[in-house]
């Protein structure tokens, strides 16, 4: 038998140590290919997040804007109505001033209703006999001060 020092030859360990890097070098590269598809899709997710949420609010500013709009446009409306209707109020109001000046409502009075001016021989003055005078009752006005004081201060007592 030869006996040759096995416990110093290590060419039999070469063979393991040459496939154990080629193992580890795999798992290694599917992790960073994990990794890097993990992160393509997160950055995925948020730029359609970050689309989602500008669309939503360009167009929260457009229905703003459209609101705002048509509520300026019945203000509008309603001014112009406002200042016809202010239009037609003074005309109105100048008709009827027209209608009733003086000069018609006495001419109505007299033609119509059969109204006569007053003359100086319809008025009539009375006469009162007596003067006016004040008359005050019998007590006095610090006496009743007085009445209304009284059950407070027996009270302090």
């Amino acid at each position: 038998m030869d006996r040759q020092n096995v416990a110093y030859d290590l060419s039999m360990y070469e063979s393991l140590l040459e496939q154990k890097p080629e193992k580890e070098a795999k798992p290694h590269h599917q992790a960073k290919t994990v990794k890097l598809k993990n992160k393509k899709a997160f950055q995925t997710a948020v730029r359609a997040l970050s689309l989602a949420v500008i669309l939503s609010m360009i167009i929260g500013v457009i229905y703003t804007n459209s609101q705002i709009t048509e509520i300026t446009t019945d203000i509008a409306t309603v001014q112009s109505e406002i200042t016809e209707l202010e239009s037609e109020k003074a005309y109105l109001d100048f008709t009827l001033e027209s209608r009733m000046s003086l000069n018609e409502i006495e001419e109505y009075a007299v033609n119509v209703l059969g109204m006569v001016k007053m003359d100086s021989t319809q008025v009539e003055y009375i006469e009162i006999e007596s003067e006016n005078k004040v008359e005050f009752s019998g007590e006095n006005f610090g006496d009743k001060i007085e009445q209304a004081v009284q059950p407070v201060l027996s009270y302090f007592e």
